[in-house]
């Protein structure tokens, strides 16, 4: 099962043809938006987390840095630091330049699939906003049945990939850092993310709100001072990193087999596994934005991107390969743990264990409320309860098992998920690009107050 898993991801999920297509919808997007996912970035920090008034909300709702924050909890987990640190070892550095590239088209892809999220949500009763790909798979292309199929794939990928392989990773860490039984760490790991989904996602908005700029920033110190302490090594990372980015001379596989193809491979798998761009999951939290500009909201999935992937992921990336612990193993964990033990010596692994710790339960924690929306729009909301503990279960299981299988999964259904996505994003992109046009004529992305005079 394992071995058919890999074959299907490597050569078909995740070979060459998909990562055209991602490449292509972020490639057509930052056309569409004139490149301002590479020309304009200072004007899209400006309009979001710079402006006044983003953490004001209207009670029903989350406040716009609330859904940026909440949004970041569920991309910010084990792909940062695990993920990261395996496809480094295994696809070379090489892999860091197709990561930021796949993470600089994919602020595009983000800004599409939200507005378009934006466009299509619903008003609840109570005055919450119920939002994601779902709807405008289903109301954009008028195909009702592709939309309840992604929402399908996204309820088991909420089990899987966003809950089990968290909990893993977790729990693997803490044991190795601190000795913790791994069923005392899914114990644990349960009744934290059981305390957060219990009081739904505004109770999920104000822990995040909190905790995620703690925890970054935390770790991105971390990371700088690991870098800083080896400068020295930057401008020879720095060369290897294009040199075995764009090195195509064929192996023993031919083209496909080649240095680069496999650090292509790796470095757009993982990106897209760590900022979801192109997989439409982050709609479902920038829909509960209180905000109704579906052009501002889109800002916000561009920086979450930027800062998801160019930022968090590339600091992983070069404390590895500054220190060559990407040369240990291929396991990402043990490979952290190896550049920071140059810095903070036997409490590396403890430093490590905590970060991955967060970032997977708060990446759960989000990944419940995905998989609570694709019920709500499939049955209505019904089962809720049903689901909730069938998640706590898989969040307790996921920590005390050996997960290959699933993590193939998980890639699996990263792949499925992206195919009504994407499809849907090109096909309704004439929606996005009127609402960019319509943004400029107001002035929406102003590039400094004396032009918006």
């Amino acid at each position: 099962m394992l071995e058919f898993l890999n074959f299907i991801n490597e050569n078909i999920i995740w070979g060459a043809p998909m990562i055209a297509v991602f490449l292509f919808v972020g490639v057509f997007y930052t056309a569409k938006l004139r490149f301002a996912n590479f020309t304009r970035l200072p004007d899209i920090f400006r309009a979001t987390v710079l402006a006044k008034g983003t953490r004001k909300s209207d009670g029903s709702n989350l406040s716009p840095f609330q859904t940026l924050t909440a949004a970041l909890a569920t991309t910010l987990g084990t792909g940062n630091i695990v993920a990261v640190g395996a496809a480094v070892a295994i696809g070379g550095a090489g892999t860091v330049f197709w990561l930021i590239l796949s993470a600089m088209v994919g602020m595009a892809t983000c800004y599409g699939e939200t507005v378009l999220g934006m466009k299509y949500r619903e008003k609840k009763a109570d005055g919450s906003y119920f939002g994601g790909a779902f709807f405008y798979i289903a109301k954009g292309l008028k195909n009702q049945k592709a939309g309840r199929l992604y929402a399908v794939l996204c309820l088991l990928a909420s089990l899987g990939m966003g809950n089990m392989t968290q909990l893993n990773a977790m729990s693997c860490a803490v044991k190795s850092a601190f000795g913790v039984p791994t069923y005392i760490c899914g114990i644990a790991g349960a009744l934290f993310i059981f305390s957060v989904i219990a009081g739904g996602i505004r109770r999920f908005g104000k822990v995040t709100e909190k905790l995620v700029p703690i925890f970054s920033f935390l770790y991105i110190g971390g990371c700088l001072l690991v870098i800083g302490l080896n400068y020295r090594e930057i401008p020879a990372v720095i060369q290897r990193i294009f040199a075995e980015a764009f090195d195509f001379k064929a192996g023993v596989c031919g083209i496909f087999g080649s240095v680069a193809m496999n650090a292509m491979s790796w470095g757009f798998r993982r990106g897209i596994f760590s900022n979801e761009a192109g997989l439409g999951t982050g709609v479902m939290l920038h829909c509960t934005s209180s905000g109704n500009d579906a052009e501002k909201q889109g800002l916000w999935a561009m920086v979450q991107v930027f800062f998801d992937t160019v930022i968090m992921c590339t600091l992983t990336a070069l404390a590895l390969l500054v220190t060559g612990a990407d040369k240990i193993a291929a396991d990402g964990t043990s490979n952290a743990v190896a550049a920071f033990s140059g810095v903070m010596g036997d409490y590396a692994s403890g430093f490590i264990a905590v970060c991955i710790a967060f970032f997977a339960l708060t990446t759960a924690s989000g990944w419940w409320v995905y998989g609570e929306r694709c019920l709500e729009y499939l049955f209505g909301g019904k089962g809720k309860g049903i689901f909730t503990v069938a998640f706590i279960i898989a969040a307790f299981v996921g920590a005390v098992m050996k997960l290959e299988t699933v993590w193939a999964l998980a890639d699996l259904l990263n792949g499925l998920m992206a195919l009504p996505n994407l499809t849907a994003m090109l096909c309704l992109s004439g929606e996005v690009t009127a609402e960019w046009k319509d943004e400029r004529q107001k002035g929406g992305l102003k590039r400094n107050k004396r032009k918006s005079a």
